[in-house]
């Protein structure tokens, strides 16, 4: 005993330096993400040898249920290899998901968190998460970017979004379940609303949206697990109404007016410009920004030779951030209630030529940012698609491409899909077949979980993979606890706009919060 007890208290640390390590490279270096799993491999083997547990350890994660599935949805990828042809993309696959084989394992079979550890654990990640939003916020202020989803340095903007609203959720969750000092409570508030501003800093739609049904989720949450008298409850009830209706309202105050098309008289436009030229007037397939139509009032001739004396910039040229610079002109002239011609582009001020240079092409978007610039250029976006049938450069419109040929790859293959490695080849024929408009840059898998799934292993698959997914929470009441209500509610969502899984910063994150919330939650 005098020699199993400092080894066996080494290894507990050993254990807990490797989750720290892989909860803090999630947000900031996927090497140490990888390398720490691995150190987390290389403890529980140690571990298993010095305590002779090996069988007792196995045992533990056989008779848990909800590891077993978690486990089995890894082995159907590799079940899926087996009847594939493209091995060498199989390989990557199975590498890129290895944490949903190994983080349910090694976390179900051993011993749970103690809550001291736990709480360490989370304030941890949450200041990871802190230090890197302070990284993206730098990048912002210096305007180091093309596309402000840019700023995010280490993973994709739309999983760094998910990082931030969870650890909303674990700051407040600690805010209102933790006494604390003044201070402290002032600090919790502060970092809540430095996240809420990097939500909006990113302009990303899936953020607000999971945003929002995380506070949705958490009044729901509060109804039903705080039991605090009939008054309290109507209080709760009241705030998710107002939550919603908020919402609500606000969603149509902004996208009202973007869709209210100006009134023209199409028969009493001028015919000329100040200067005598003669205006081109699209009457036909007319884009509009912000319900003015950017057709109207344009004389290419006056917008070529008057763009040189503003800017240095070639008018047939692209933008900094490689958009069509006379497109983007002229749907900024649009935004400002400018026409086409000399004295619109001679109107513009200074920033106003530096947006354009910089590729913002609608000056609303730049005088008031976040929700309100991203949903107004995904509706422009949209119109373009379904008036032009070109979704190239949109993202709601790219999607709608995915999805088409997602849907046809499942007709083909309903039961058991193409296999681990067969996707990429899968949409590459899928894209012929349907002729999709999209150019070959853009021709991309799923970017939506659900169907990505579906496409690799059928409907059978599918089917496997919602019970893996929902089955922890529903059978046990002792998982049904706040914070993996709220994380197994955000990475449902995220599955929607996103194939979350696919990446390496994805299948990380779900796999350790899945283990760590279901199987190292302290018990006590």
């Amino acid at each position: 005993m005098t020699i199993q007890t400092p080894i066996s208290q080494l290894i507990r640390q050993g254990y807990f330096l490797g989750l720290v390590m892989l909860a803090a490279s999630l947000t900031l270096s996927p090497f140490v993400m990888s390398v720490a799993q691995f150190w987390l491999i290389g403890i529980w083997i140690i571990d298993a040898i010095v305590n002779k547990d090996f069988k007792e350890k196995c045992s533990r994660f056989w008779h848990n249920k909800a590891a077993v599935l978690l486990v089995a949805f890894y082995l159907l990828h590799v079940i899926g290899s087996t009847y594939t042809s493209d091995f060498q993309y199989a390989t990557k696959d199975l590498r890129v998901k290895l944490p949903l084989l190994l983080l349910p394992f090694l976390f179900s079979s051993t011993d749970p968190l103690d809550r001291k550890h736990f709480d360490l654990l989370m304030n941890i990640y949450v200041l990871s998460v802190f230090v890197a939003t302070w990284f993206s916020f730098t990048a912002y202020l210096k305007h180091d970017y093309g596309d402000v989803r840019e700023i995010s340095h280490f993973i994709s903007h739309i999983r760094f979004c998910l990082h931030i609203v969870f650890c909303m959720a674990i700051t407040a969750y600690y805010l209102f379940t933790r006494p604390a000092k003044w201070w402290s409570k002032a600090l919790q508030i502060a970092i809540i609303l430095w996240f809420a501003y990097q939500i909006y800093i990113f302009e990303s739609l899936s953020g607000y949206a999971v945003l929002t049904a995380v506070v949705i989720v958490s009044i729901l949450h509060a109804f039903l697990h705080w039991k605090k008298g009939i008054g309290w409850r109507i209080a709760v009830v009241s705030i998710a109404i107002l939550v919603v209706a908020a919402t609500s309202i606000t969603l149509y105050k902004i996208v009202k007016p973007m869709m209210e098309v100006e009134e023209v008289d199409f028969s009493a436009l001028d015919k000329t410009t100040a200067q005598g030229n003669a205006y081109w007037h699209d009457t036909i397939c007319n884009p509009i920004e912000d319900g003015h139509y950017v057709g109207l009032y344009y004389c290419r001739k006056e917008l070529k030779e008057a763009w040189p004396q503003r800017s240095s910039l070639a008018f047939d040229g692209q933008t900094t951030n490689g958009e069509n610079l006379e497109a983007t002109l002229a749907r900024y002239l649009t935004s400002k209630g400018l026409r086409k011609d000399t004295e619109g582009v001679m109107a513009l001020t200074d920033t106003d030529i530096q947006n354009i240079e910089q590729g913002i092409a609608n000056y609303n978007n730049w005088s008031h940012p976040g929700f309100r610039a991203r949903l107004s250029s995904t509706l422009f976006e949209y119109n373009l698609y379904r008036r032009y049938n070109n979704p190239n450069g949109g993202s709601l419109s790219q999607r709608i491409e995915y999805t088409r040929a997602s849907l046809h790859i499942i007709k083909k293959h309903p039961w058991f899909g193409v296999g681990t490695g067969d996707v990429p080849t899968a949409f590459a024929q899928a894209y012929d077949e349907i002729q999709s408009p999209l150019n070959q840059e853009f021709r991309y898998r799923a970017h939506n979980q659900y169907l990505a799934i579906t496409i690799a292993f059928g409907l059978v698959g599918l089917a496997l993979f919602l019970v893996s997914l929902f089955f922890p929470y529903l059978s046990s009441k002792k998982n049904r606890h706040y914070l993996y209500t709220i994380f197994l509610c955000i990475m449902v969502l995220s599955m929607f706009p996103e194939d979350t899984l696919e990446t390496q910063a994805g299948a990380s994150l779900f796999a350790f919060f899945n283990a760590l919330l279901l199987f190292a939650y302290p018990r006590e």
